[in-house]
C-alpha cells in the first residue's frame, strides 16, 4: 500500500479491492485521521498531554517536522514538548505485514514518563462495500485479544474470513490495555473526536473486544520515566495470516529492534541491486538521480500498482489494473525484476479475448477484467483498437532483455469462460502475439485504416462506429516490425514475409490516406471527414500522428 505525509496507511493483502486492511479515505482532508496514528502521552507531575507527532490529527504546532519518502520506505520526523519522535515505516521485504520503528528521545532537561499510544483503523475486506452497506458490513466485523508468548496480539477479521485471513497488530514492548472499538476510544457515544480521543484521559483503554461495529486496535504502551537524552525504541507490527498459529513465527522474526535493523538493510539490499542494473553518468546532477532512482523507483511501483492503486485511481474496485497501461508499465522493469515481469504478461495475455482483442481493464488477483468506460456508451464499439498491440511490443520487448525464447511456447488461455468459469481456449504466447495482430489486419474501415473501436490511445476520442485511427495503424506498423524482427531470429521465413506484406500494405493506406500535404493526420469520422487535417478548424495537427509515424517506419 503507500503512507503518506501524515504517517496515514492505505494497507492491502495482494489486492486494494478485495482484501484491503485499513480504513483509508483519500478523499477527506488532509487534517483527517486515515487509517494509522500515533498518540503520545506525556506525563508531568500530576498533569498530562496528549501530542500527536504525525501532526495529524491533534493539529498542535510542532517545533520541527520532516517526512523522507524513500526506496520502499518512509521516515517521519517531529520535535515538540521537548521529545523527538522519530518513525520509520516500511514493509520488510517478501513478508506480509507493515512495521513501525518508533523511537522516542527525551530532548528536555528533566526526566519525562511517555505512553505511546499506536491506533489502527480497519476496513472490511470488500473495500467498496465499506461505504455501500452501513448496516451489514459492521455486523461483519470482530476483534479478539490474545496474550501469547510473545505478548498481547490484537486480531480482527470479517466473520467470514476468521479462519482464512486474520489481520493482526501488535508491539515488541508490553501493553498495559487495549481497545478494538471506535466508539469507546473515541468516547461520549462517538462525540469524542480523534483530535482527542477522550478514552486517553483515563488511566488505562477500555479493553473492549468489538464483536460488531467499527472495529479498531489500539494499544498502551507504557515508555516509563525516558531521562535527559535517553532513547526508547517501540516496534509495531500489522499484518495478516490465516489464523493466529501462522502469524506467531512473523511476529517473533520482528520482535526485537535488530531484527526490524536486519529487515531494513534487506530492504536495502534489494533497492541496491534492482537499481544497480542501469546507472547513468551526465554533466546533470539531478538528470542522473531521475535516470538512476527517481524513474526506475516509479516504474517498479507501476509495474506493482499499475494504475490499480493511488491517491487518484483508488482502488475500489471498480477499474482494477489497465491493459495498455500495465503492458506499457512491464516494459520497463525488464532489465531489473524480468521474473515479476514475466508474471505480469501472464496475468495480462489471459484477459485478450480469442478474436485477438483484448479487455481494456482487469483485477489482477481474480482476472476478472471489464471493457471499461466503452461500456458507458451502447451506441459504440466495445473495445480500445490499441489495447492488444500492446502486448506485441511487451513480450518482444521481454524476449529481447532475457533472451527467454521457449516463453513463446508457454500456453496460457484466452478470456472467454464456458458456465462453468473454465476458458474456452488457450494458446501459446506466440498464438497470442498473431492473433492480435490478426485482430487489427482485418478490423478496418473504408480507407483500409484500423476501426478506431470505443477509442484509441485517446481515451477522449470516442466516435461513432466507423471511425478510423492512424495512430493505431502506426501502433500495428510498430508491433509489425517487432514481430518481423523476432521471426527473422527465430528463423521462420514463411510468417516473417507474410508479416512484410501485411506491414507494406498498411504502409501504402497510411501514406495514401494519412498523409495532409506536410503532417500526418489523425482520425476519419464514420462519414469519412479527417480530423488532423488542415481542413479542420481546430485540432490541426496531433503530435501522435507525427511522432507514431516514425516510430512505425
Amino acid at each position: 500500500g503507500f503512507v503518506d505525509q501524515t504517517g496515514g496507511a492505505l494497507i492491502c493483502s495482494q489486492d486494494p479491492a478485495l482484501n484491503r486492511i485499513t480504513r483509508y479515505v483519500a478523499q477527506m482532508p488532509a487534517s483527517d485521521f486515515r487509517g494509522e496514528t500515533l498518540y503520545l502521552r506525556l506525563h508531568r507531575g500530576e498533569s498530562q498531554r496528549i501530542v500527536t507527532p504525525f501532526f495529524v490529527p491533534g493539529l498542535q504546532p510542532l517545533d520541527r517536522f520532516e517526512c523522507r519518502v524513500g526506496l520502499g520506505v518512509q521516515r517521519i520526523l517531529s520535535e515538540m514538548e521537548g521529545i523527538r519522535c522519530e518513525v520509520t515505516i516500511f514493509v520488510p521485504q517478501d513478508e506480509m505485514c507493515e512495521l513501525r520503528d518508533i523511537r522516542i528521545t527525551n530532548l528536555s532537561d528533566q526526566p519525562l514518563t511517555v505512553d505511546a499510544v499506536p491506533v489502527v483503523e480497519y476496513s472490511h475486506f470488500d473495500s467498496l462495500k465499506q461505504f455501500t452497506n452501513a448496516d451489514w458490513v459492521p455486523q461483519t466485523m470482530q476483534s479478539r485479544a490474545v496474550e501469547t508468548e510473545m505478548g498481547r496480539v490484537l486480531l480482527q477479521y470479517a466473520f467470514m474470513m476468521r479462519d482464512l485471513r486474520v489481520n493482526y497488530f501488535t508491539s515488541n514492548l508490553p501493553s498495559t490495555s487495549y481497545e478494538t472499538d471506535r466508539k469507546q476510544f473515541l468516547g461520549a457515544n462517538e462525540y469524542g473526536g480523534w483530535g482527542h480521543p477522550l478514552s486517553l484521559d483515563a488511566p488505562q483503554l477500555g479493553n473492549h473486544e468489538a464483536l460488531r461495529g467499527d472495529n479498531l486496535a489500539v494499544l498502551l504502551i507504557p515508555l516509563g520515566e525516558i531521562q535527559p537524552g535517553e532513547t526508547r525504541r517501540l516496534v509495531t507490527q500489522l499484518g495478516q495470516a490465516a489464523c493466529l498459529e501462522e502469524a506467531l513465527p512473523q511476529i517473533r522474526k520482528n520482535c526485537t529492534p535488530e531484527a526490524v535493523d536486519a529487515a531494513l538493510q534487506a530492504l536495502a539490499s534489494f533497492w541496491e541491486d534492482y537499481l544497480s542494473h542501469q546507472q547513468v553518468r551526465t554533466p546533470d546532477a539531478d538528470f542522473d538521480r531521475m535516470l538512476n532512482i527517481h524513474n526506475p523507483r516509479q516504474c517498479f511501483i507501476t509495474q506493482n500498482w499499475s494504475r490499480d492503486l493511488s491517491l487518484y485511481q483508488l482502488g475500489y474496485g471498480t477499474r482494477g489494473i489497465g491493459y495498455r497501461d500495465s503492458n506499457q508499465d512491464v516494459m520497463a522493469v525488464f532489465a531489473s525484476i524480468p521474473d515479476q515481469g514475466k508474471d505480469l504478461l501472464r496475468r495480462l495475455l489471459a484477459v485478450q479475448k480469442r478474436d485477438g482483442s483484448a479487455m481494456h481493464q482487469f483485477n489482477p488477483l481474480s482476472l476478472v477484467a471489464s471493457e471499461g468506460d466503452s461500456l458507458e456508451r451502447a451506441d459504440r464499439p466495445h473495445y480500445y483498437s490499441d489495447d492488444a498491440l500492446w502486448s506485441v511490443l511487451a513480450v518482444t520487448a521481454y524476449l529481447k532483455e532475457t533472451g527467454d525464447l521457449g516463453f513463446l511456447d508457454e500456453r496460457i488461455s484466452y478470456y472467454e469462460k464456458d458456465a462453468a468459469g473454465q476458458p474456452l481456449e488457450n494458446g501459446t504466447v506466440h498464438d497470442h502475439l498473431r492473433r492480435a495482430l490478426a485482430f487489427t489486419r482485418g478490423d478496418v474501415g473504408a480507407h483500409g485504416l484500423p476501426l478506431l473501436g470505443f477509442a484509441d490511445w485517446n481515451d477522449t476520442v470516442n466516435l461513432p462506429r466507423g471511425a478510423e485511427s492512424l495512430f493505431t495503424a502506426n501502433l500495428y506498423g510498430r508491433a509489425l516490425m517487432e514481430m518481423i524482427a523476432l521471426c527473422d531470429w527465430l528463423g521462420d521465413t514463411e510468417e516473417a514475409q507474410q508479416l512484410r506484406l501485411d506491414y507494406a500494405a498498411m504502409r501504402q493506406r497510411v501514406e495514401s490516406a494519412g498523409w495532409d500535404g506536410a503532417w500526418y493526420r489523425r482520425y476519419y469520422d464514420p462519414d469519412g471527414a479527417p480530423l488532423g487535417s488542415h481542413l479542420n478548424a481546430h485540432g490541426q495537427i496531433y503530435v501522435n500522428a507525427q511522432s507514431w509515424a516514425v516510430l512505425s517506419g
